[in-house]
């Protein structure tokens, strides 16, 4: 569950838009479902029978009161709003739930009163889910008590995270969110992101970004060839470089070309994810492996031109190294040091296959690659530690991307096998992040195995899966970072783990 906390200093304009059409028209059946006092009593009525508006004046009225009796005592921006959102995988819950679930949010967060205080007014607004198609609940409070003494707040947006883990355990709910486990934090999409989304039938440009910076980095061996593997991947990147020295490279946005004389929408990269920052990227390498700021504008990488024969005879390869390394990790012991690492490599790995499979960012691999990086994301200031488990993980990477995607029918057959593989190498993460008892990461992990059940369940269309370029070559190039097949080839017997 996900509270996301905003302030107001206008009721009627509030009730205004949760009664609206919403801004993606997705504001289907707005109702109330529970308040300070009995809900039938404060829900507004239609103002005519063909849905020609609501009479919000009466409710609107009650919320304020008690700020009017506060007066130049009370609080400007008065009006709190929270909405507690369910990701899609949590499905839909029924009104009496979503009722219970108000109740206890606003009582935990003290809005209710005590003994000592006297509670503040409030309600809960549900409609049609939002435009990511997530179940949620709009609450509306009036920071002012019902004797009118007003409502200092202080640090509420984290109680409200604790409140939200709370009501998770209570009212068993999945634990989606690992940054309230003390992972690095993912930016939400903003509505212009949703919008442009929608219009273009693409997956929103952060994400298909994030996916791609995520798998550029898989297998890489430094910063300047991760560098020019994002550009092999078709990213425009620009450095960011320090006021001081203009060679030092401090930072770095990314965007995908635009179409024609379009502009391109840069993103830093700690915009896409916490763990995409320059810093934290930089933890994987030694400090004396850092380009100047020419040479990240320099980087350039070499197509591959393997033929479809030794394409395919690296994704079986692939498939078999994947298959033994599942097979590790179930005996992987859930307080070994090699995990953090592991699940790192894991969710780079799932997004250079979703990359490889869905360019187009729809689809369950990249919806699983999405979750998995938030079920691998570290806590922040942890040491990372070496990991067999994650170099092999690696080598598989650098092999897919030196073979690149699917140019027929008969190639995406076999490339068909790695997608098996990586869906049960992702259970077998799952798994792993359970037995550690890491609620939130554990959760992540569980709905990344959810996205590609079915590509494990037998009669599942699984050929739909495979993306099949129909340029002559694949839509994004690919990078061969060691002259030679070396890399090219992975050996599926894999040594064993002296920290097993």
């Amino acid at each position: 569950m996900i509270p996301k906390v905003t302030y107001g200093s206008r009721v009627r304009g509030l009730l205004e838009y949760l009664w609206g059409p919403g801004k993606a028209e997705e504001h289907v059946d707005p109702h109330l479902v529970a308040g300070y006092d009995d809900a039938t009593l404060l829900a507004p009525e239609r103002r005519d029978r063909d849905g020609g508006g609501w009479s919000l004046e009466d409710l609107a009225a009650r919320l304020d009161a008690p700020q009017i009796a506060a007066g130049e005592r009370g609080v400007r921006q008065y009006v709190w709003q929270c909405s507690l959102s369910l990701p899609a995988q949590e499905g839909q819950l029924d009104d009496a739930t979503s009722s219970r679930i108000a109740g206890r949010f606003v009582a935990e967060m003290g809005f209710t009163g005590d003994a000592e205080r006297a509670g503040c007014r409030w309600i809960a607004v549900r409609h049609g889910l939002s435009a990511k198609g997530n179940d949620h609940v709009h609450l509306v409070v009036t920071l002012a008590t019902e004797d009118g003494a007003p409502v200092w707040l202080r640090q509420d947006k984290r109680r409200s995270q604790q409140v939200a883990d709370l009501l998770e355990d209570e009212f068993g709910l999945g634990k989606w969110t690992p940054g309230r486990a003390g992972a690095t934090k993912r930016p939400e999409l903003n509505r212009p992101e949703v919008d442009r989304a929608r219009r273009s039938g693409q997956a929103p440009d952060r994400e298909l970004l994030r996916r791609q910076v995520r798998a550029a980095l898989a297998g890489a061996d430094s910063e300047a060839e991760w560098v020019a593997r994002m550009k092999g991947a078709g990213l425009l990147v620009a450095p960011r470089t320090s006021t001081k020295d203009p060679t030092q490279v401090v930072g770095y946005a990314v965007a995908l070309r635009p179409a024609g004389a379009g502009t391109p929408i840069w993103y830093a990269g700690r915009s896409l994810d916490g763990d995409l920052s320059l810093p934290q990227v930089r933890k994987r390498w030694p400090k004396a492996d850092r380009p100047s700021a020419g040479q990240w504008k320099a980087a350039d990488s070499t197509e591959s031109n393997l033929r479809g024969e030794d394409r395919m005879a690296v994704w079986r390869s692939s498939a078999a190294a994947l298959e033994a390394i599942s097979g590790r990790l179930a005996g992987m012991a859930p307080d070994s040091p090699q995990w953090p690492a592991v699940a790192r490599a894991s969710a780079e790995l799932l997004a250079r296959v979703a990359s490889a499979t869905e360019p187009s960012g729809r689809g369950p691999m990249s919806r699983a690659a999405d979750a998995l990086a938030r079920a691998a994301a570290p806590p922040r200031r942890a040491p990372a530690s070496a990991s067999s488990v994650a170099r092999e993980l690696g080598r598989v990477a650098d092999a897919l991307l030196v073979a690149g995607h699917a140019r027929d029918g008969g190639e995406a057959a076999v490339l068909l096998a790695v997608v098996v593989q990586a869906a049960r190498l992702v259970v077998a993460l799952a798994e792993l992040r359970a037995a550690q008892q890491q609620a939130h990461a554990a959760g992540a992990a569980a709905a990344a195995a959810a996205h590609l059940m079915p590509l494990l369940q037998s009669g599942a269309p699984l050929a739909d899966q495979v993306h099949v370029s129909t340029q002559g070559g694949p839509p994004q190039r690919p990078v061969q970072t060691v002259p030679g097949p070396v890399r090219a080839r992975v050996d599926p017997t894999v040594e064993r783990d002296s920290q097993r």
